[in-house]
């Protein structure tokens, strides 16, 4: 198991920018509003020879909060299941009051702890930060997060706190699967089912989930990132900029993942909101996975299972390719299958063919079916598989003008029928054939 760093600290001190500049990207939302990060956010980082799990939680608070308890109570459990702390202070106002009470929560439970002085922009402002000695932890670092200084330095420090282990360089990327749906539809409460603790904050207000959410699972003995998304509300619109933001953040959540799972609510079907869903998740090409929550809530309805399929396949025919599959994230009902297939879809993901199984298929498919309009016949002269995740398959061909959507479709389907490319979209590109001139 990877090592796990968590970071604590009150609200507004800079948590969630320290964390943006530890995994080196824009994925917690950033608001002058305190308390925006409600829940624990888990992301691997990569530092030297050495991986870790790095972990931003919500800010501690006791009076203000509407979440003020589950805040608390997910902080606890940050950091009893962390090997490392960073508790990041405010360098500029100085030690707080809720700062002491902190201190002592996280001596209690004996863990490595790395204060973290936040907003030292310059050397000469480090003095300003020795009165943080009283909260009695010797390992402290001077930093910013909003500018970057003394960043490597902190990683250092985790570096040297991390136990060398030979299969860490060995070890492949952890999946990263995204759940997607519209609010209140039970991503959060598959979260909480699959870690088997409250790790998000499950409420009955829609879009309780602000920012998009990543956990570190193992299930089947295997490891996982999985993310849970701010609900996508229907229609552009935003009430205001924070539900603009969430709204971004799932879109860079999205680009991120290696598989989306579309969670579709089974009391109200395939409706327009998981169809513009859908569409987005093919804009970005990604592998996808429908699943068909609180399914223990009508299952035994007679043909439930067959009026879901017919509609999934008649409202996103574009996504024809995509596994339905029927659970209850409460009562944890072929959740575990969710993962076997996301490992299945990701490996047609980044399936790579040769060119001879290219070579059949397409000399196949002209001669199942060649296509003829207005007396001329399209011509497949050179083609090849260019990339993966998502496969992409570019064919030069003698008129552009014959390359009708039809025959695009078809030969999309003769690649599946022959290869699968189960749960992923496959990619078809044209270009006109232009005759290499001999060399000299």
């Amino acid at each position: 198991m990877l090592t796990k760093v968590a970071i604590v600290g009150r609200p507004n001190v800079g948590k969630s920018t320290l964390f943006n500049r530890l995994i080196g990207r824009k994925k917690a939302i950033i608001h002058e509003t305190p308390g925006t990060t409600r829940d624990r956010n888990d992301y691997e980082v990569s530092w030297k020879d050495k991986k870790f799990i790095v972990t931003d939680t919500a800010g501690w608070s006791k009076d203000i909060f509407v979440f003020s308890i589950d805040m608390s109570h997910q902080l606890d459990i940050a950091i009893e299941q962390s090997d490392i702390v960073l508790f990041v202070v405010d360098g500029k106002m100085g030690v707080h009051p809720t700062d002491l009470q902190i201190a002592q929560q996280i001596r209690l439970s004996k863990k490595k702890t790395i204060l973290v002085v936040n907003k030292i922009d310059m050397q000469a402002e480090e003095i300003k930060g020795y009165e943080f000695y009283e909260l009695g932890f010797d390992d402290i670092v001077f930093v910013s997060a909003n500018h970057g200084r003394s960043i490597h330095d902190l990683l250092d420090k985790i570096w040297d706190n991390i136990k060398y282990d030979r299969r860490t360089k060995k070890t492949q990327e952890l999946l990263k699967i995204i759940l997607v749906g519209k609010p209140n539809v039970g991503k959060s409460s598959f979260i909480n089912s699959v870690t088997k603790e409250e790790r998000s904050i499950v409420h009955d207000i829609a879009g309780t989930t602000r920012d998009s959410l990543t956990a570190h699972v193992c299930v089947n003995n295997k490891e996982y990132i999985i993310i849970d998304t701010a609900g996508l509300h229907r229609g552009s619109k935003t009430k205001d900029d924070m539900e603009y933001l969430s709204t971004l953040s799932t879109n860079y959540a999205i680009e991120d993942a290696d598989v989306a799972v579309l969670i579709a609510d089974a009391s109200q079907g395939i409706g327009e909101t998981e169809v513009k869903i859908a569409r987005l998740l093919m804009e970005k090409n990604k592998p996808v996975i429908v699943a068909v929550n609180k399914w223990d809530l009508i299952e035994e309805k007679e043909g439930a299972a067959k009026y879901f399929e017919e509609q999934l396949r008649e409202r996103i025919k574009f996504m024809s390719w995509a596994d339905i599959i029927f659970i209850s994230a409460k009562t944890g009902q072929r959740l575990e299958r969710i993962f076997q297939e996301a490992e299945t879809v990701f490996n047609q993901y980044a399936k790579q063919l040769s060119q001879e199984e290219l070579n059949e298929v397409v000399r196949d498919a002209l001669a199942r079916k060649p296509y003829t309009s207005k007396g001329k016949t399209l011509k497949l002269k050179e083609y090849s598989q260019v990339a993966v995740k998502p496969p992409v398959f570019i064919f030069s061909v003698n008129d552009m003008e014959l390359v009708h959507f039809s025959y695009e479709r078809f030969l999309e389907n003769c690649l599946r029928d022959k290869f699968g490319f189960h749960g992923t979209p496959i990619v078809l590109k044209f270009r006109k054939y232009y005759r290499k001139k001999m060399e000299k």
